[in-house]
């Protein structure tokens, strides 16, 4: 089965563009399916200074490039199915472009969802779930990564063929990696992700002065890129004693500092399924993060679950955790176990494999 994997390849690096690297590497192993690739990740991030003319002009001369790229993989590659991703917003108008390029020469379509603000877009019927959901009309199956959306689906979309599927993760790879040593876990809480205002980074450092006034000798170490002006802004506004920038860092160093530390958390806004909740849980964190996207999915029984925008919860889900050892080895267990329960890429791809397999009967 030949499948066009309509989706970001990196640079530059995010959740969907590593979610395409991972199945790409794992299907070298797969005999009887084969990926070609239709590239639609943006030129520019958004903390690399994206602009309004970026994400419409840009942009909009893009998607018709990339529908004629499309209608160009369809005829000379025979694909049997469509596998395209999705982060919403202006994007969703290529989506709707290329579903009907390739309704209208017969090939079906899987349409992945993979951000998770559809409950609250649907509730509210805005300009962006309607273009959602005629996208997803115009496709064979629609994939949630999270439940909350899957019942939003069903509820404001029931003639939509959706189902849940959650992100994989090769597990292997990081056994393989070797990133847990034999020295003790040093006294650190790991953030990892793009040092934004829509990750929690502000009600972080702000729950961190209270959480540093009780444990003086822990510390607080943030990786990911961030804009050097935003970068001055938390220095001047926020409270940064004991806590480490590291910056961007390559995977390895990045996984390394994790399973260093003793525990993860990430307060996002707005997550889809993020692959940082996933490799914390790889690596036996205890993890605490916000009730955004597929989070209260991924952690029920074994994390730390707190509201977004909410100083007071994070510092009270920290102190948890950092005055008691024993629930923190009790999550560290239970998310490894969970991890290999449910989420590996060996389980996950034959659920894509059924579903694409099911669209072209």
């Amino acid at each position: 089965m030949k499948i066009c994997m309509v989706a970001p390849i990196p640079p530059p690096y995010g959740g969907i563009a590593n979610w395409t690297v991972l199945m790409d590497e794992y299907v070298q192993g797969v005999d009887d399916i084969e990926f070609v690739h239709l590239n639609i990740a943006p030129k520019k991030r958004g903390l690399d200074g994206r602009t309004l003319w970026d994400r419409v002009v840009v942009q909009g001369f893009s998607m018709f490039k990339q529908r004629t790229q499309l209608c160009r993989i369809i005829k000379e590659e025979k694909v049997d199915v469509i596998h395209m991703t999705t982060s919403g917003q202006l994007a969703v108008i290529r989506d709707i472009l290329l579903l009907k390029a390739a309704k209208k020469r017969g090939v079906p379509a899987v349409y992945h969802i993979r951000f998770g603000r559809i409950p609250e877009i649907a509730k509210a019927n805005t300009r962006e779930w309607k273009l959602i959901k005629r996208a997803m009309q115009l496709s064979d199956a629609v994939i949630a990564i999270d439940t909350t959306t899957l019942n939003a689906i069903k509820q404001y979309a029931p003639e939509v063929n959706a189902c849940y599927v959650p992100n994989p993760f090769d597990l292997q790879k990081i056994e393989k990696a070797g990133y847990v040593s034999d020295e003790p876990t040093r006294k650190e809480i790991v953030f990892i992700g793009w040092v934004i205002k829509t990750k929690g980074v502000e009600e972080l450092l702000e729950s961190w002065q209270t959480v540093c006034a009780s444990y003086p000798d822990w510390k607080l170490r943030i990786i990911g890129p961030y804009a050097e002006e935003y970068y001055s802004e938390l220095k001047k506004h926020f409270f940064t004693q004991n806590v480490i920038f590291d910056g961007e860092q390559k995977h390895d160093d990045a996984m390394k500092l994790l399973a260093g530390a003793e525990a993860f958390i990430l307060p996002s806004y707005t997550e889809g399924f993020p692959n940082a909740v996933l490799e914390a849980m790889a690596l036996g964190k205890p993890i605490i993060a916000t009730d955004v996207g597929a989070i209260p999915d991924m952690l029920e029984g074994c994390g730390i679950v707190i509201p977004s925008r909410n100083v007071q919860a994070i510092s009270e889900a920290i102190e948890r955790l950092l005055q008691d050892e024993d629930l923190r080895s009790e999550l560290s267990t239970k998310a490894m176990k969970k991890m290999k329960e449910e989420y590996t890429i060996e389980k996950v791809f034959e659920v894509y494999r059924r579903h694409w397999s099911d669209v072209c009967i």
